[in-house]
């Protein structure tokens, strides 16, 4: 897992990592500078493609462009930096790749007006080396003008550490910010850059380790965690060569009323499509012939309802019954908000030991009790969205930061895992480490592909992956199936058996 910092935190890590040695924060920046000059090749390939653009500022920004722009031109690529100040007003770091580019007799334009820019048409690449994250307020003056100037280009845009006027601790951008279609943020992301409207600012996120010390990053908290790929690698669960159904996870799932079959179906078939050796639906009598057509392979199991046909309470002693041959629970999708359903769920969470996944009705079964919550028996995920999360908790800060520190701390305090859906996705462990998922679209802005995303983390539980490393490799296998099903189908088209569709490639990408 990769630390996710704050502005204040990355300057602690440099401060403390430098100090005041010149010589080793240059050693960084030419880290910094050949982490550009990668980026710029993989989107400018060809060197004869045109002229690279690199507009440099005063601080370590404008002197990551000035490594990144000696290393372009020493492979052959076609490049001028423009820098909005001249080499007297340089110091540090960004004074000595100054000298070195310069060093080389390579090409510097120092630019006092907006005019003396070239027309963009004449660069295939600009690398916006502009403004770091010290930044306070908007941009102002040349700079401003500046960052107008590329916006208005269409030409390609690659930004050093941040989009110049973008606030990496809230994600809002300042008047103007760059729109980037890269961004390489160096050493550690920022908040800003994964959160909208940042993200849409940022582009194509790349970080850049720098190979900081280790045991600089145990002494700050960072506000969140960035997953690897390897991460969940790790995490997928394996299969047994010599197993039956019954090694590979028992999951129990129980949702649907009238007019709403459609959530335990869905969440039945992404969980045998995540790899569950057998699937279990509780469901009300009422629904039963209509799920018995649309299941085939899961197991149901039919419970007392009510007069209008949802889940009785009285189906909390059947239901303990059948959970204990199971390793693993879903509750609440399609299950309705009548009093006796909702003291079905209530009565189930604090009774059943099972690990245990709450979505939708399930968690509204909690509004207005839920410090009820904390009594859960087993391990327990819920799973919601910002309505559901505000219905139960109340408001959620806008700011990452603090909308992170909220669900740590509701995490902590009633001891269960957090999914708080949405662009991105957090997850907050029982001690209250988040976890950011930058990973899906608006393809899965459709109905139904919450019950997916459930069913995916009670496959994964009932195999016997650990409830908070289920959340997060369920909501990437489901990210990433809404990614891979949106580059065939359009981000219009996918729908939620789409997504189901798409989940065996998501999984052949960890395998």
């Amino acid at each position: 897992m990769n630390p996710i910092l704050t502005i204040t935190q990355m300057r602690e890590v440099d401060r403390t990592a430098i100090g005041n040695d010149s010589s080793i924060g240059y050693r960084y920046m030419q880290k910094a500078g050949m982490g550009l000059y990668q980026a710029a090749r993989e989107m400018i390939p060809d060197t004869a493609s045109g002229e690279i653009a690199i507009v440099c500022g005063k601080g370590n920004n404008g002197g990551d462009g000035y490594v990144a722009g000696r290393l372009l031109i020493n492979d052959g690529y076609r490049v001028v930096c423009y820098s909005l100040v001249p080499p007297e007003n340089l110091g540090g770091e960004c004074l000595l790749a100054y000298r070195d580019y310069t060093a080389g007799k390579f090409p510097v334009v120092i630019i006092d007006d907006i005019a003396d820019f070239p027309h963009p048409s004449r660069f295939c690449l600009i690398i916006d080396a502009l403004l770091g994250t010290g930044l306070k307020g908007n941009p102002h003056g040349l700079h401003a003008l500046m960052i107008e100037t590329i916006n208005n280009s269409a030409i390609p845009v690659l930004a050093v550490d941040t989009p110049s006027g973008l606030d990496n601790d809230t994600g809002l951008p300042g008047f103007p910010c760059i729109r980037a279609a890269t961004t390489v943020a160096m050493g550690y992301s920022k908040p800003g850059l994964h959160f909208f409207p940042g993200k849409s600012f940022t582009g194509n996120l790349i970080v850049e380790e720098l190979s900081y010390p280790d045991d600089l990053i145990a002494n700050i908290d960072p506000v969140m965690f960035l997953p690897a790929i390897s991460d969940f690698r790790k995490m997928l669960p394996r299969r047994r060569p010599d197993g039956s159904k019954f090694d590979h996870g028992l999951a129990l799932f129980v949702g649907g009323s009238p007019g709403m079959t459609g959530s335990v179906t869905l969440m039945a078939e992404a969980a045998q499509r995540c790899g569950c050796g057998m699937v279990h639906c509780a469901v009300s009598r009422a629904i039963a012939d209509v799920l018995s057509v649309k299941l085939t392979e899961p197991v149901l199991h039919l419970l007392p309802g009510t007069a209008d046909g949802t889940l009785d309470v009285s189906a909390t002693g059947p239901l303990l019954n059948l959970a204990e041959r199971m390793q693993a629970l879903c509750i609440g999708p399609g299950l309705s908000h009548g009093t006796a359903t909702t003291q079905l769920v209530r009565d189930i969470i604090s009774q059943c030991p099972l690990p245990t996944i709450l979505d939708a009705d399930g968690i509204n079964a909690f509004k207005d009790a839920a410090d009820e919550l904390v009594n859960h028996a087993g391990d327990l995920c819920i799973t919601p969205h910002t309505g559901e999360w505000e219905r139960l908790f109340g408001p959620l800060p806008s700011d990452p930061c603090g909308r992170a520190a909220l669900i740590s701390s509701t995490a902590r305090r009633f001891h269960l895992t957090i999914l708080l859906k949405g662009n991105p996705t957090l997850v907050a462990s029982p001690k209250g480490v988040v976890t950011l998922l930058p990973y899906g679209n608006s393809s899965l802005a459709k109905a139904g592909t919450g019950d997916v995303l459930s069913g995916c983390i009670t496959s994964f539980t009932a195999q016997g992956i650990p409830v908070t490393d289920a959340a997060l490799l369920g909501a990437y296998i489901h990210g990433c199936a809404g990614e891979l099903a949106s580059r065939d189908c359009t981000e219009y088209a996918v729908t939620a058996h789409t997504v189901i569709d798409y989940i065996a490639q998501s999984v052949r990408s960890l395998l």
